[in-house]
């Protein structure tokens, strides 16, 4: 199967934030008998990740995109997703419910801001965040089955091991197992 991830986000251009969650999403990966063909960084730019979305729903069975779901402007992966697909944005009511559900619960009013966290690809299925306000969605394209996540990685992390993983165990045919071996040595 090939697999490609995609962590957006100008922090992890720049060097001020670390990739946690690509290393981590490996990891969990390989230790499911998986293993990436690529991993790509790309910054908050709509051209440039709608530019690769498009690269990889034409060659990749599976694509982890990590990160742009939040309420600012430069929270683009949304977006890009719809844009590559050629369809538009669409409100997700339940989700938008849900989130107004959240911040009360908080005793707090939701900012009108986050309302963008709730218009995902027309057709994208919602991936529930039980700890953020970010939903995660999927949806297919061209040859590849995406898969998106909000970038906080105690959330990125939940949802991979909780929804996301069993849903790829589920689609896909999972039979190659893998193995490594690491010799340490010292001297001759």
């Amino acid at each position: 199967m090939k697999i490609e991830i995609i962590s957006t986000g100008d922090e992890l251009i720049t060097g001020q934030v670390l990739d946690t969650n690509a290393n981590w999403l490996c990891q969990q990966l390989f230790s499911h008998g998986l293993q990436p063909t690529r991993l790509h960084t790309v910054a908050d730019k709509l051209d440039d990740l709608v530019t690769l979305f498009n690269e990889v729903s034409q060659r990749s069975d599976l694509v982890l995109v990590n990160g742009g779901l939040g309420p600012t402007s430069d929270d683009l992966s949304a977006q890009a997703a719809a844009q590559a697909m050629g369809v538009p944005l669409e409100l997700n009511q339940d989700w938008l419910t849900t989130m107004e559900q959240k911040f009360a619960a908080l005793g707090r009013v939701m900012a009108s801001t986050n309302i963008k966290q709730a218009m995902l690809p027309q057709g994208a299925h919602v991936v529930n965040n039980p700890n953020g306000t970010a939903c995660g969605f999927s949806f297919v394209f061209n040859q590849a089955r995406f898969y998106f996540t909000p970038g906080v990685p105690h959330e990125f992390k939940l949802m991979f091991s909780t929804l996301i993983w069993p849903d790829i165990a589920a689609r896909f045919a999972l039979t190659d197992q893998l193995s490594q071996f690491k010799i340490t040595t010292f001297g001759l």
